[in-house]
C-alpha cells in the first residue's frame, strides 16, 4: 500500500477508536468543558480530548508507516530532525493545552508556552531566511528566526481562535491539511511534509465522527493549538525550496480564512479598547450563525471557503502563477466583506480610525469642540443608543473630555461599542482616567471609560458628585438589561429567569 494512503488510514482508524477511551479518562480527571450560560452555551459538560487523540493517533500512524516503509524518509535530508522537533514541540503544546483545559491559564501564560513550542521548531530546518514574492527575493538575515517564530505562533492561534463551534476546527484542519498535501505533491515537495499532512487529515477525519454537531467531544485548546502547530510547520516545510527560499504566497492563501478571522479579532478588540486576549462573539462562525448558518451547514460554508482558497493555491502551484492564487484568495475574502457576512464591521472601525488620524493632522481652534463620535453594533441590534445618550449627557454635564461605552453580553448575542471625545483642556498626562466595570448578577457585562481635566475644589467632594451623576445611567442600564432578559424568557420559556441586580461597582 502507498505509504501516504497508509498513514491516512491508520490515523483515521486509531483516532476513531481511541477517542471514546480518552474521553472517559478526560471525564475522570475533570478535563471537560462546562457550560457557564455566558460564553459556553452547550447543555452539558463535554470532554476535551483533541490534543491526546491527535498526538497518539499521529504517532501510531507515522510509526506504522515508517516500520512498513522504512525507505520513505531516506531520500530527503533533514526529515528525521523535522519529525523529532515536531514531536517534542507537539508534546509541549498538548501539555500546555491540557493544563489550560483543566485549570485555565492567562493569555500571557499560554503565549509563553506557545513561544517555547515555536522555538523548538527552529531546530527543524524550517527557518524562513528569505522569501520569494513574484520572483523577487526578500532577505531576512538576522531576523529570520523571528519571522519564523511569528509564523508558527500565528498558525497556532489561528486554529485556536476559530474553534468555537462543534466540528469547525476539525473540518477546517482537514481542508487545510489536504490542501497542503496537494500543493506539496504538485510542487514535488518534501516527503515528510506530505506524510504528516495526510496523517493529520486522517486523524481529524476519525475525530470528526465524535466532534460532528452535536459534538460528544471537543478538541479543547490542546487539540486546536496542536492542529495549528502541525499545519503551520508542514506548510512552511513544504514551501521551502532547495535554495532555502520560501514562497509564502501559497501557504498564506491556504491559511487565508483562519488568518483573516485572527486579523479581524485583533482589529476589533484593539480598536474598541479591549485586550486581544479577551473573548467575544464576533468571530467568523458567530457571524455566520447569526445569518442562519448552523450545524453541518456552517461547517459546509466555512469548509467551502477554505477549499476555495486552497484550490487557488493548488492551481497557482500547478500553473506557477502566484497572481492567480492571490486573485482567488482576494475573491474569497471580499465575498465575506461585501456580503456583510464577516469583516465589514472591522473594516468600518479601521476606516474611522484612519479618518480620525487624518483629522488630527489638521490644526483646530481650542474650545472644547467635538472631535470624534462613533457607535457600532458589533453583534445584535438592541437599542443601546438611548443608554449611550444618557452617558454622553453625563459626560457633557461634568465636562468630560472622553467617554467610551462597551457592552458585552455573549449569551444574549449583544456587543456594542461607542466612543466620544473632544479637545481636551488638559495635557494627556495631567488628565484623570477611570474604567468602571458594569456588572449584572455578579457577571461583568461591559465597562465604561471616562477621562477629563481635574475639577476645582475638594477632590473627594468632586468625585462623590461625579459618581452620583452616574445614577441616571445606572437606572437606564438596569432597564435595558431587564428588557433583554424578558425577551430571552419569552423566546425560551423553559429556561429559568436570571436575576438582574446591578452590582455596587458603580
Amino acid at each position: 500500500m502507498d505509504p501516504n494512503l497508509l498513514a491516512f488510514l491508520v490515523a483515521f482508524i486509531a483516532s476513531a477508536a481511541t477517542s471514546p477511551l480518552l474521553a472517559a479518562m478526560a471525564r475522570r480527571f475533570g478535563i471537560v468543558d462546562r457550560p457557564d450560560n455566558h460564553r459556553k452555551l452547550h447543555g452539558r459538560p463535554i470532554p476535551m480530548v483533541g490534543g491526546p487523540v491527535i498526538l497518539l493517533s499521529g504517532i501510531t500512524a507515522l510509526a506504522t508507516t515508517l516500520w512498513l516503509h522504512p525507505q520513505v524518509l531516506r531520500d530527503s535530508r533533514g526529515d528525521t530532525a523535522f519529525l523529532v522537533c515536531l514531536l517534542i514541540s507537539s508534546l509541549v503544546i498538548v501539555a500546555l493545552g491540557l493544563i489550560d483545559d483543566r485549570f485555565g491559564l492567562r493569555g500571557r501564560q499560554k503565549l509563553a508556552g506557545q513561544i517555547l513550542a515555536a522555538l523548538i521548531m527552529l531546530g527543524a530546518h524550517i527557518t524562513i531566511s528569505r522569501v520569494t514574492v513574484f520572483g523577487y527575493v526578500i532577505e531576512f538575515g538576522h531576523f529570520a528566526p523571528l519571522v519564523t517564530l511569528v509564523w508558527v505562533l500565528g498558525a497556532i492561534n489561528a486554529l485556536n481562535l476559530i474553534d468555537g463551534v462543534d466540528g469547525l476546527a476539525s473540518t477546517t484542519g482537514i481542508v487545510l491539511s489536504l490542501s497542503i498535501a496537494a500543493v506539496t505533491y504538485v510542487l514535488g515537495g518534501r516527503q515528510d511534509g506530505l506524510l504528516v499532512a495526510l496523517m493529520l487529515a486522517g486523524t481529524l477525519s476519525g475525530f470528526l465522527i465524535h466532534n460532528f454537531p452535536p459534538a460528544r467531544m471537543f478538541l479543547g485548546d490542546s487539540g486546536s493549538m496542536l492542529i495549528g502547530l502541525i499545519l503551520g510547520a508542514i506548510a512552511l516545510k513544504s514551501s521551502i525550496k532547495s535554495v532555502g527560499a520560501a514562497t509564502l504566497i501559497m501557504p498564506t492563501a491556504i491559511w487565508a480564512i483562519p488568518l483573516f478571522d485572527v486579523s479581524m479579532a485583533i482589529i476589533r478588540r484593539k480598536l474598541t479598547g479591549r485586550s486581544i486576549y479577551s473573548t467575544d462573539r464576533g468571530h467568523l462562525h458567530h457571524c455566520l450563525e447569526r445569518r442562519g448558518h448552523a450545524g453541518s451547514r456552517l461547517l459546509l460554508v466555512v469548509g467551502s471557503l477554505c477549499a476555495l482558497t486552497g484550490l487557488g493555491a493548488i492551481a497557482g502551484s500547478a500553473m506557477e502563477n502566484e497572481v492567480l492564487t492571490l486573485v482567488v484568495m482576494a475573491t474569497a475574502l471580499s465575498l465575506l466583506v461585501v456580503t456583510r457576512s464577516f469583516g465589514h464591521t472591522e473594516m468600518g472601525l479601521v476606516r474611522n480610525r484612519i479618518l480620525r488620524l487624518a483629522g488630527s493632522m489638521i490644526p483646530r481652534p481650542t474650545g472644547g469642540g467635538e472631535q470624534m463620535a462613533e457607535q457600532v453594533h458589533l453583534n445584535g441590534n438592541h437599542d443601546w443608543e438611548r443608554l449611550w445618550i444618557t452617558l454622553k449627557e453625563f459626560a457633557s454635564r461634568f465636562g468630560m473630555d472622553r467617554v467610551e461605552l462597551m457592552v458585552s453580553l455573549p449569551s444574549l448575542g449583544e456587543e456594542y461599542h461607542a466612543a466620544w471625545r473632544r479637545d481636551s483642556r488638559a495635557e494627556d498626562h495631567e488628565a484623570w482616567k477611570s474604567e468602571i466595570p458594569l456588572v449584572v448578577d455578579e457577571r461583568r457585562v461591559g465597562s465604561i471609560r471616562v477621562q477629563g481635566a481635574p475639577g476645582a475644589g475638594s477632590i473627594c467632594a468632586w468625585m462623590s458628585e461625579l459618581i452620583g451623576g452616574l445614577q441616571a445611567f445606572e437606572d437606564e442600564l438596569i432597564l435595558l438589561i431587564r428588557e433583554l432578559y424578558r425577551e430571552q424568557e419569552t423566546q425560551t420559556p423553559t429556561e429559568p429567569a436570571e436575576a438582574t441586580a446591578l452590582s455596587d461597582t458603580l
